[in-house]
């Protein structure tokens, strides 16, 4: 195994074990706050339609499986893939739930000729 990807290799288990509170689970709760809140907001002011938001539902969720499904995969557990793959995970699932959300607070855009 070459030097480098067993440095990447390892230095990213003992992130993931050792002490993933700061420095993975800050960043990711943040992001993903920021993209369930944006969402909803977006509807708020009739940004897209309701099949939009319903087919942003479900393409992040197919996404958010494969990814999970993914970052599971015994070799890539535990490494830099593994954990970029769980990252993107969590945004998926928050895009997914944001868009759910989003349906109760859509409104219509107005007509420009009313």
């Amino acid at each position: 195994m070459p030097l480098i990807l067993s440095i990447t290799h390892y230095s990213c288990m003992i992130l993931a074990i050792a002490e993933p509170k700061l420095a993975v689970i800050v960043p990711l709760a943040l992001i993903s706050l920021t993209i369930f809140v944006a969402i909803p907001v977006a509807a708020s002011r009739g940004k897209l339609h309701l099949a939009g938001y319903i087919g942003i539902a479900l393409a992040a969720f197919a996404a958010a499986m494969v990814f999970g499904k993914l970052s599971g995969v015994h070799r890539v557990n535990g490494t830099l893939v593994g954990l970029s793959l769980a990252f993107l995970f969590f945004c998926a699932i928050s895009t997914a739930l944001g868009s759910l959300v989003a349906l109760l607070f859509y409104h219509a855009p107005q007509d420009p000729a009313d």
